[in-house]
């Protein structure tokens, strides 16, 4: 306004005018080349208007322009330049005005061009540290989305995990209203996998996510369990609506999926359980309506059924050996008793065989057959078979030190085992920590755990490098064991108990069991008969040429103190 008011003539008011439109424009924009720019031609009309303006005017409108440049332009170089130009303008007035007065407006100019220059500069990096502050404060807080989305949701269907399940179960039951838990689990999806592979599986897993929330998203919160299995929650009313739910998802899954230009069928198993009817805890109500889809997927599938329609003693004694068999290892209430593996010619005892036993507070012996799915059906199977082989192995490296060096130890590998991730280094981290020697252990496996031949190959195979021997357990039982069996690197064959049994009334099983034998043979690898309980059964299969045997004809499975018994008369004599 100093500017404008100042000068006389239409020119220098143009000027004037100029300046002041384009240095707010200036100040408006925000390209840093463009700024330049128009603070140049600004301030070159202000050059032009200042030989207009009265000396008291000039010491004002000098430290506008000298503000303006400093906190306008990121580089000081203009605005020391304009100082430069006010300095020599300035002293033109010097034949005009004296020195006393003009000295004290140079020195100020001087001064308040580096000052400007300085606050301008700090103010900018100050405004720098904020920005990148908040750039910071946004990126970590899209990181804790991010975690806190893993947390809670599962990466491959983006439903909700367990963990946020319980969280909302939680939520639901605190409440007055009825809740539903439907516990899905797709019918033959493991043939998914088999035949057509695990990306076929996922890519299956993520359509049957999407079917769900089209089909009950509206009325469910839906959330992804486990593998194959699914956990809805639902609010209800009337137990007709959980009727009508569960018949509205059993038609959706009637049109097939479409996977890899293929239609594949899946149908549901559904088991439910009601809150507070059945139970008023998360997990028993989990566990409940799992217990209801079992006994669905045992029968004919393809179909649903409330936990209360199946209550029993038996099954509410299969949840609480369920419930139990979490803290039984840590409680010791697990043993392993072990039975001998005895040379036919010459009856003696080769070796032991490792045996999970389960004793519990309450209930007494639990029988393994009872146990031992359960376990895998939990995962615990994986826990329990490391300590199984950890113990054996610890006990018989002291039978062999106290004079029974070459005993050998076979332990059973479940399939859940088999498949944990690093499953060998494991077992040879175990044979190191016991100082075990690894010829002398057999590890058992399945034909059925063995199926994936490439996958079975690597990992028997390393074992097989460190020493360590395999056998095929239940060898008969299996499907395609010809086929697998010549490629995969085995020390032995077991021929089921099932065989054993009915080797002396029925031919065909005699038949097997020397066929089986004669393979084993023709592939230089040794035979194990298990189940061998009465003499006509001994004397056939040592005929057949079978070289080991196991059963009740020989030795019981025995607690470590008999066995130690019986080891060392077998060392004295």
């Amino acid at each position: 306004m100093n500017l404008i008011k100042d000068v006389n003539s239409s020119l220098g008011l143009a000027y004037a005018l100029i300046f002041v439109g384009f240095i707010f424009t200036s100040i408006l924009v925000r390209p840093i080349s463009l700024k330049y720019v128009l603070a140049g031609v600004a301030f070159f009309a202000f050059f032009n208007a200042l030989p207009e303006l009265s000396f008291d005017r000039l010491i004002g409108v000098m430290n506008l322009s000298l503000i303006l440049l400093a906190f306008l332009l990121p580089s000081p170089l203009p605005l020391y330049l304009v100082a430069g130009y006010l300095i020599y303008f300035t002293l033109s007035y010097s034949l005009k005005e004296s020195m006393e007065m003009i000295r004290p407006i140079v020195i100020g100019i001087i001064v308040n061009s580096v000052l400007y220059s300085l606050l301008a500069f700090y103010f900018r990096n100050l405004e720098k540290e904020n920005e990148v502050n908040v750039e910071l404060n946004t990126k970590l807080n899209q990181a804790f989305g991010k975690l806190e989305h893993i947390a809670y949701y599962d990466t491959l269907t983006r439903l909700p995990n367990r963990e946020l399940l319980k969280q909302r179960m939680i939520e639901e039951m605190s409440g007055e209203a009825q809740m539903a838990v439907l516990f899905l689990d797709l019918d033959h999806f493991k043939n998914v996998n088999d035949m057509m592979g695990h990306n076929a599986g996922d890519q299956m897993l993520r359509d049957v996510a999407s079917l769900l929330r089209e089909t009950v998203g509206h009325v469910c919160f839906i959330s992804r369990y486990a593998g194959d299995e699914f956990v809805l929650i639902m609010r209800f009313q009337q137990e007709e609506e959980i009727e009508e739910l569960a018949g509205r998802l059993l038609h959706a899954f009637r049109t097939p999926f479409q996977i890899d230009q293929k239609q594949i069928y899946s149908t549901l198993s559904i088991g439910i359980s009601l809150h507070p009817k059945d139970a008023s805890d998360a997990e028993t109500l989990i566990q409940y309506a799992d217990k209801a889809m079992y006994s669905v997927k045992s029968g004919e599938k393809n179909g649903f059924r409330f936990f209360s329609a199946i209550r029993s003693e038996e099954l509410l004694r299969q949840v609480k050996l369920e419930n139990d068999l979490r803290s039984a290892l840590t409680k010791k209430e697990f043993s392993v008793h072990y039975q001998p593996l005895v040379e036919m010619n010459t009856r003696r005892i080769r070796g032991v065989e490792a045996l999970l036993r389960w004793t519990h507070p309450e209930l007494g012996q639990i029988s393994p057959s009872v146990f031992i799915p359960l376990a895998e059906h939990t995962g615990a199977i994986v826990e329990l078979g490391e300590w199984v082989l950890s113990e054996a192995c610890r006990q018989v490296k002291s039978w062999q030190r106290a004079g029974n060096p070459d005993l050998t130890l076979a332990v059973n590998i479940s399939i859940r085992q088999f498949k944990s991730p690093k499953f060998a280094s494991r077992v040879l981290r175990i044979l190191e920590e016991t100082d075990f020697e690894p010829a002398l252990l057999e590890l058992e496996v399945t034909e059925s755990m063995v199926q994936n031949l490439n996958e079975s190959i690597t990992i028997l195979g390393e074992l097989k490098r460190q020493g360590v021997k395999i056998s095929i357990d239940d060898f008969g039982t299996g499907y395609s064991s010809l086929s697998v069996l010549r490629h995969m690197p085995v020390d032995f064959l077991k021929i089921d108990r099932s065989f054993t049994r009915e080797l002396t009334t029925a031919v065909p099983a005699a038949s097997i069991v020397k066929l089986i034998i004669d393979i084993g043979h023709s592939m230089n690898l040794q035979v194990i008969c298990e189940g061998i309980e009465i003499q006509e059964e001994f004397d056939m299969l040592r005929q057949y040429g079978c070289q080991i045997g196991q059963g009740y004809y020989f030795y019981r499975p025995s607690s470590p103190e008999e066995i130690e018994l019986l080891l060392s008369r077998r060392t004295s004599a």
